[in-house]
């Protein structure tokens, strides 16, 4: 449903309004809020997004003009109709002026109604577009394990609000991309899921402050992140025995990984495996191995109440003392440090 807010200060005209056949399952438009005066309005736009505001035109105090012009220039909400009791040719201008979406005069015409939610909703549209493009180009950037993918986030956030009526609607937008994103790297690499929870970072994103302020940095910040451990658990490779390594290294993080057991596995000489893997990847065997293991020790640590030496040993390292040092010269924090504060919020 598309979220409507009604500024009325005329009840029988705002009867009128809530009296046509045009809201809930007929048009996908809901009334979600009513308040009298434009000074309520402008506080509610600041705390909730909507996606239409009809306001009538004499409000006592703050007007409907000032209500479109504080937010068009927040970019509080796209959509904001003038609605009156007779013609009033100033408030048309000053709508026109000002960038107000449509003028309905009582008696009203439900079409009219109806184009202006049409017309909404063909704009969604075009967004859903847009986050669909700009979801599968990001991902395309992940499986090249390209470089340039923070300049092109940050040409992508420009443009989504350049190209998006209001600042609620851009970061709509922009959430939609990001959850795409993260929706389908996982659905695509399924190991994701033993170093990293898609639902958490979902939520890290829902619950995250100061949206306005640092929006478009943090935006950029988690996909680059999630970019960055992607392409270090995951380096591209054109040898297909060796990504079939990577691939069976990744799904089986707590089997035995040893460097013979594995080019054992796979039909192929250890020191071909170490040469070659070296040679595509630009890195020691081994310290890939030790990478994709504290990912995994990592992910237990926080989703699991393993113990630290529980983890050590299903990781295969018999030394507790040698698995934490690993760790800590590895990430900055010991495995203890790392489980116990939830408030902390390291990150590995």
């Amino acid at each position: 449903m598309y979220k409507t807010m009604l500024v009325f200060s005329n009840a029988q005209l705002l009867e009128k309004v809530q009296a046509m056949h045009i809201w809930g399952k007929t048009s996908d438009f809901e009334i979600a809020a009513i308040v009298n005066n434009a000074y309520d309005a402008y506080d509610e736009l600041r705390r909730c997004r909507y996606d239409l505001v009809i306001c009538e035109t004499q409000l006592k105090g703050m007007d409907c003009v000032e209500l479109l012009k504080r937010s068009k220039c927040e970019k509080l909400c796209g959509y904001i109709a003038f609605c009156s009791e007779i013609a009033d040719f100033e408030y048309a201008r000053k709508g026109i002026i000002f960038g107000a979406f449509d003028y309905f005069v009582n008696p009203f015409d439900e079409s009219q109604f109806c184009s202006a939610f049409s017309r909404i909703k063909n704009k969604t549209n075009e967004n859903k577009k847009i986050e669909a493009y700009r979801s599968e180009e990001i991902i395309n950037l992940f499986e090249r394990r390209d470089d340039d993918i923070n300049n092109y986030i940050s040409d992508m956030i420009n443009e989504v609000y350049e190209n998006t009526s209001d600042t609620a609607s851009a970061e709509n937008v922009l959430t939609e991309i990001y959850k795409n994103v993260i929706s389908e790297i996982f659905s695509r690499n399924e190991w994701f899921d033993l170093y990293r929870s898609g639902d958490r970072l979902y939520e890290e994103f829902d619950e995250s402050e100061g949206f306005c302020g640092t929006y478009n940095e943090y935006l950029k910040n988690r996909v680059t992140e999630l970019f960055r451990e992607y392409c270090e658990l995951f380096p591209k490779v054109n040898n297909d025995k060796i990504q079939e390594v990577i691939l069976y290294i990744l799904n089986n993080p707590e089997s035995d990984l040893k460097q013979k057991t594995i080019a054992a596995k796979h039909y192929i000489n250890s020191s071909y495996l170490s040469t070659v893997f070296s040679a595509q990847t630009q890195l020691r065997f081994i310290d890939y191995l030790t990478t994709v293991k504290l990912r995994r020790a990592g992910w237990l640590l926080q989703n699991t109440e393993m113990k630290v030496t529980e983890i050590a040993a299903r990781l295969d390292y018999k030394d507790i003392g040698y698995f934490s040092r690993v760790f800590k010269k590895q990430y900055g924090v010991t495995p203890t440090e790392y489980k116990i504060p939830d408030d902390y919020n390291y990150q590995i």
